[in-house]
């Protein structure tokens, strides 16, 4: 214990020498008077890298300027409170960090960056820095964020002297843009193609929910999303079962409110556009007219020798039902009906040839039995 203390004063003591006797170069000392003419007479140090650091305050505010060997100014940083910083800097934080985290922030003028603001970030139980330019752009790379969401971010700007308006007609036009694509996805598209008004409410209900909680908090965790199923499985479970494309609408409206609250501005009306197109031209009947459809029949037959038959019902089922009959599966045989799943595809010119051929064909007499 003793050696420690005795090295320690010896450390010590060998400091205060070594910036006693410090000597500054005089290239050193000529760019610092030419760079800073009102400057006080500073303190100097030297760093582990072998630069110079100039330390001095103006207006009670301390610098700390750096110069190399060969006396090339290099930077020059001071410490700043958080309200000090750049409105567009503090936005950008606040809309990606918590205020909380804030630990300290430095303004810094670069020989080679310009001017930037560092700012140490606590991260759980380790430090981050990161630098942003003057514009509030993120120039310190591979930093990870973790979002607070629009509306916190919105409301954290009303506590500081950002110009309000500018937030808050950025939150209407999220507002009103929300509005609008879920009119087109749900009303236009949606309900204009299959006239539910029921389904056209859950879409809207989901989407207009959804939408503040979105806004409140852009971490979406894997929670949330176990709750947004469970959720979907629960309206499955108490209402009529949805068919694929009823789904699919569904997670349409959800991701409309992902996108709405989630995106930028330059990239919301990008992304909200693929969703409608993609609504728009997928659930399109005349896309799939062509394609083979599936459906369970419940087909009533008197001749048991018939009922299974493949053949035979493929030819009565699309004769019956105007259809092009792709193949057909067997599911049950009741007494004088037959339960199967056809798989079957819509062609306007086979209905026509069959309609032709009925017409043509005379009727055939049933016998007549006492």
């Amino acid at each position: 214990m003793k050696n420690l203390v005795v090295q320690f004063l010896l450390a010590t003591i060998l400091s205060f020498i070594s910036f006693a006797d410090l000597v500054i170069p005089e290239s050193v000392a000529n760019t610092f008077r030419q760079k800073y003419p009102n400057a006080p007479e500073p303190t100097w140090e030297v760093d582990t890298n072998g630069s110079y650091e100039a330390n001095y305050r103006i207006d009670g505010i301390k610098y700390r300027a750096d110069f190399t060997k060969e006396g090339i100014w290099t930077e020059t940083e001071n410490n700043i409170d958080f309200n000090e910083l750049p409105p567009d800097v503090r936005s950008e934080y606040l809309l990606k960090y918590s205020i909380e985290d804030f630990r300290d922030a430095e303004a810094v003028d670069s020989a080679t960056q310009g001017i930037f603001y560092e700012i140490e970030i606590v991260s759980g139980t380790s430090k981050i820095d990161v630098m942003f330019d003057e514009k509030g752009q993120i120039i310190t790379p591979g930093v990870p964020t973790s979002e607070n969401g629009f509306f916190q971010f919105w409301m954290d700007q009303a506590a500081n002297d950002t110009p309000l308006i500018r937030q808050g007609w950025s939150l209407v036009y999220k507002v009103v843009f929300n509005l609008i694509t879920i009119y087109l996805f749900a009303y236009v598209i949606y309900y204009r193609r299959h006239h539910d008004h029921k389904m056209l409410f859950l879409l809207l209900a989901f989407n207009l929910f959804l939408f503040p909680i979105f806004l409140s908090s852009s971490l979406v965790t894997a929670g949330f999303g176990f709750t947004i199923f469970a959720l979907l499985a629960l309206v499955r479970l108490r209402s009529e079962a949805f068919d694929k494309a009823e789904i699919a609408y569904l997670l349409g409206a959800i991701s409309l409110t992902f996108v709405n609250t989630m995106m930028p501005a330059v990239a919301d009306g990008f992304s909200a556009a693929i969703i409608l197109l993609t609504a728009l031209f997928a659930d399109r009947p005349s896309v799939w007219r062509d394609s083979f459809q599936k459906i369970e029949v419940d087909y009533k037959i008197s001749d048991k020798g018939l009922m299974l038959d493949q053949s035979y019902l493929r030819e009565k089922l699309a004769q019956e039902y105007q259809v092009d009959v792709r193949e057909i599966t067997i599911n049950r045989v009741f007494k004088n009906e037959v339960r199967l799943t056809l798989m079957y595809r819509d062609v306007p010119e086979l209905r026509e040839t069959i309609q032709s051929e009925v017409k043509e064909k005379p009727p055939k007499k049933e016998p007549f039995f006492y």
